[in-house]
């Protein structure tokens, strides 16, 4: 996991031992539903986590703090969970921020050695560090994804939509092109391992590492976790379109107070979040005329209680105008967390059926799903459940073993 302490991150890790203490159940976990079972998936109870981070510190310390500061882990977990967290820290390594932004270096007092290096450097010792994992705990492989804080909006290259340009700026070592979710995702999608993208940042997201992917065989996923307002945004908007309603206006306002949202106060950085959320639901209303506006405002005393407030004015028959509100209030990470280990869950299917570049049925996932498609919750569900249902088929077709 990049951005291995944080909040996201944490809650995975602490979230996995939980479940196999016995401690918690499988609420929030999409691919617990009937769905999904004799589809092949792996057992969570299976996965060994790892990660890079910018910051110091070890798991144990990040589920404590973020326990006492958020609630949802009680002390019967983090004590359960605590020789599981210390061992599996053992497996934290040093991070990259190149060009993630001021607000983000502000969580790191120290620049990471790394950082320093060639690009090419950076990418091979990246790739080090995750073969090194595999052989020592002899895993069948290895999931990268990334759960680190968005980085700024910034342009995107020409050259980056083409693998041999990007590859060729990689060379001539052009550290001023490359923010840190590009390397992460070159580096792992080179080295043969999946690749998902929980956040706005880049990532993967670009054609030339989709093509990557494919020369590589390898299955990536992104971009930026649906797990809050947009969510309720993708399952409202197409009942505003079923019904004929015209929707006038949307305004969302969010307010968190975590370190995602600390580092969404710089503007920069906020305007690649709030792209997003505001894009999925125009696309789904398809009316340029629509007035829609998404803020996403820094409120320390919050922590990871997000907070969202919507209102919605829209024109019915007549011409009669009448509105919607609503409020959400959700733990941001807790809402986050089991979708990651779905994700893995998903990706690592994924690549041992043989399948490569962008993963279209994960898009109920992301607020700006790989491979296009539609944006409506109730669809991806379906594509999402239809191909549970091949990988169904696929187990069933298997010669029972004796």
């Amino acid at each position: 996991m990049v951005g291995a302490l944080g909040s996201v991150a944490t809650l995975v890790a602490t979230g996995l031992e939980a479940l196999k203490a016995g401690l918690a159940g499988a609420t929030g976990l999409a691919t617990d539903a009937s769905d999904f079972e004799n589809a092949g998936l792996l057992d969570p109870a299976d996965l060994v986590v790892g990660g890079h981070e910018a910051r110091g510190g070890d798991w144990a310390q990040a589920a404590e703090e973020y326990a006492q500061a958020n609630g949802v882990l009680t002390r019967e977990i983090l004590d359960a969970a605590k020789p599981g967290l210390l061992a599996a820290s053992a497996d934290l390594r040093p991070g990259v921020t190149l060009n993630c932004g001021e607000a983000i270096r502000k969580l790191s007092p120290l620049a990471p050695d790394r950082d320093d290096l060639p690009l090419k450097e950076i990418v091979a010792s990246l790739q080090r560090d995750w073969r090194e994992f595999q052989a020592r705990h002899r895993l069948d492989d290895v999931i990268v994804v990334n759960l680190a804080s968005s980085e700024p909006d910034r342009s995107i290259p020409r050259e980056f939509s083409y693998l041999e340009s990007l590859a060729a700026l990689l060379e001539e070592n052009r550290k001023d092109l490359f923010p840190a979710s590009v390397l992460y995702a070159y580096a792992a999608i080179d080295a043969g391992f999946p690749y998902v993208n929980f956040t706005a940042s880049i990532g993967s997201s670009l054609p030339s590492l989709d093509d990557l992917a494919v020369r590589r065989g390898v299955p990536h996923c992104g971009r930026d976790g649906k797990t809050g307002e947009t969510l309720v945004k993708t399952v409202l908007a197409p009942m505003f379109v079923g019904r004929n309603l015209r929707v006038l206006s949307w305004e969302g306002h969010n307010l968190l107070g975590n370190r995602d949202g600390q580092v969404l106060d710089a503007p920069e950085n906020n305007r690649a979040k709030v792209k997003d959320k505001d894009r999925a639901l125009r696309d789904i209303l398809g009316d340029p005329a629509t007035h829609s506006r998404v803020r996403i405002d820094y409120v320390p005393s919050l922590g990871d209680w997000k907070t969202a407030w919507d209102f919605i004015h829209f024109e019915g028959f007549l011409g009669a105008r009448m509105s919607m509100q609503f409020i959400w209030q959700g733990c941001d990470s807790a809402l986050a967390a089991p979708l990651v280990i779905d994700l893995v869950r998903l990706a690592e299917l994924a690549h041992r059926g043989g399948e490569a570049g962008a993963m279209k049925h994960t898009g109920a996932f992301f607020k700006a799903p790989y491979g296009g498609g539609t944006h409506d919750f109730h669809a991806q569900m379906e594509a999402l459940r239809a191909y549970a249902a091949e990988k169904r088929a696929a187990e069933a077709r298997k010669p029972v073993r004796r």
